[in-house]
């Protein structure tokens, strides 16, 4: 059996990977602010125990649930995972669902920032997980409950105030906005005058954007991250190569 030759790097690949890895390590200990939708993902599993006569689908035997923060509650963990100090704005329900997305943010994840109205049901996405009993357990269905806001103006400025508080004394600050309407136009805009008005800060603040439907409302930020299906909505493109994007 002959040895396989090294893998050789692209040129410039290993600079762009050292100074990825610098970034990674230069998250720790620093002051995120993480604003937007939080959801529960939820997990139900089950094994695939027979066919249904009832109709062509699949009947599980239930093996568990599992709740954990999605949305910008997953954003949040990343970073706190990376070593980050997460301050986590946004809104959720007086409810199961509400409660154990909190109990499953990490360390460094200071969920203090989070509104809980008692009328408000926690966005929550299930997904069934089917598989056999030794075999890796795959998605076969979705149910989503994403309840419609109606938040009056009193609390949007309420809400506001908490951010920009947070915002005036922290390292960088990422936007999630999965369309609920918690994440305006008008707080995007203070968030980013807020940031801009450090002016005795030496560098400065970057602020992320990952907006699901209203990319193109956010200007003057330091990047986003759609993903490749939102950037041919958005730009009415076809991405088949990295020319395209180029």
């Amino acid at each position: 059996m002959y040895p396989l030759p090294p893998v050789q790097a692209l040129p410039g690949n290993q600079d762009r990977m050292t100074r990825f890895l610098e970034l990674i390590d230069g998250l720790a200990n620093r002051r995120i602010v993480v604003i937007g939708d939080v959801i529960a993902d939820e997990f139900i599993s089950g094994r695939i125990s027979r066919v249904s006569r009832e109709a062509p689908v699949l009947i599980l035997s239930y093996d568990s649930t599992q709740i954990v923060p999605g949305g910008a509650g997953n954003a949040a963990n990343n970073v706190a995972t990376l070593g980050g100090r997460i301050d986590i704005f946004g809104l959720i329900g007086r409810d199961e669902a509400g409660r154990r997305t909190v109990a499953g943010f990490a360390p460094g994840v200071n969920s203090k920032g989070l509104v809980k109205l008692p009328k408000h049901l926690t966005p929550t996405k299930t997904r069934i997980l089917a598989g056999g009993t030794h075999s890796a357990k795959q998605q076969v269905v979705r149910i989503d409950r994403v309840p419609t806001l109606n938040l009056d103006a009193a609390f949007h400025r309420s809400f506001s105030r908490s951010v920009l508080r947070a915002v005036r004394d922290c390292d960088g600050v990422i936007l999630s906005d999965y369309g609920s309407g918690l994440v305006t136009s008008t707080l995007a805009a203070s968030v980013l005058k807020a940031v801009h008005g450090r002016s005795k800060r030496r560098r400065p603040i970057p602020v992320l954007v990952d907006s699901r439907y209203n990319l193109l409302t956010f200007k003057g930020f330091t990047a986003c991250t759609p993903n490749e299906s939102e950037v041919e909505a958005l730009l009415d493109i076809h991405v088949d190569d990295d020319a395209v994007l180029k």
